[in-house]
């Protein structure tokens, strides 16, 4: 990830302790409690802003409908 560009991208809940973050561009970007950072790497100086994570996704309230329309098997024409 070296020399990625990260800026404003949400890191909440991230495990970024192996990461090479070496002259990555984080600035604007949410991290929480739950991000994991490299041993030494300063994220406050990286210009990440600490903020709470959202929790757990909620599960859809309704699922997607499945196809069900049924139509002839295709043919080559000769």
């Amino acid at each position: 990830m070296r020399d990625a560009d990260f800026t404003e991208a949400d890191l909440r809940g991230t495990d970024l302790g192996t990461a090479d973050l070496r002259q990555t561009r984080m600035t604007g970007a949410p991290a929480g409690e739950h991000t994991r950072w490299p041993a030494g790497f300063d994220h406050a100086a990286a210009g990440v802003v600490v903020t709470e994570d959202p929790g757990p996704e909620p599960s859809p309230l309704l699922q997607p409908p499945g196809i069900t329309t049924r139509h002839p098997p295709s043919r080559s024409m000769p």
